[in-house]
């Protein structure tokens, strides 16, 4: 799964002389957070709501609002903008994005494919996609096998089981524990009884830790 699969294409843009109270006004009626700058076709910056709002001066200013409106009416985004912000390419995994928003400490990504702007995406576009792909949103059960140990056969020995009770695998998320040298996968199948299955899971030698039941990620039965 790569951020072309998510990402908003061709996203309004202004350039860089736009005026900020414009700016406001585009992302207020297209009811957008984020607002690329282009100026002749190449990506020079982007403006936020954040950023749009740290431009009003701070109530203890002694102008007046009249000083205010009009410093206001001729403030332009490229006074405001974030300059060169971090970009991505269409094929860049999703995983590499979040990795990127976590070290940088950025929730958007100007999405830039030969020099041209082609999309914007966002770590909650990545997260909401993710978790149908995952289907965290899907009514089924969740299996937690623990103490595995890469040996060869227990991956296929797992999906057997599944599928010799004709279950959807919704998904399958293997974790490492370094600290215990061995492995964890959580399962998530399409099905309101899972214990028929930890039954065999546990009869096949596996160490099922958790089962549940779940109407959907955050309701439990």
């Amino acid at each position: 799964m790569r951020i072309r699969d998510v990402m908003t294409k061709n996203p309004i843009t202004v350039d860089s002389e736009t005026l900020v109270i414009d700016a406001r006004k585009i992302m207020q009626e297209n009811n957008i957070r984020r607002l690329p700058i282009v100026d002749k076709g190449k990506l020079v910056g982007i403006v936020t709501q954040h950023d749009l709002l740290e431009a009003s001066p701070s109530p203890a200013t002694s102008l007046s609002v009249h000083e205010l409106n009009y410093l206001l009416s001729k403030m332009k985004v490229k006074e405001i903008m974030k300059r060169n912000p971090v970009t991505i390419s269409p094929d860049t995994p999703f995983e590499e994005a979040l990795k990127i928003g976590q070290e940088k400490k950025i929730g958007s990504f100007p999405v830039v494919e030969n020099g041209k702007l082609v999309g914007i995406a966002t770590e909650s576009d990545i997260v909401r996609f993710m978790s149908r792909a995952l289907g965290i949103r899907e009514e089924g059960s969740r299996i937690t096998i623990e103490g595995l140990r890469g040996k060869l056969g227990d991956l296929e020995k797992i999906i057997s089981i599944v599928n010799q009770h004709n279950t959807i695998l919704l998904s399958m998320i293997s974790l490492p524990r370094p600290e215990k040298k061995d492995w964890m996968i959580v399962l998530r199948l399409k099905t309101t009884d899972p214990d028929p299955i930890v039954q065999d899971f546990k009869k096949a030698g596996f160490n099922v830790t958790y089962s549940a039941w779940f109407r959907c990620e955050t309701g439990a039965k």
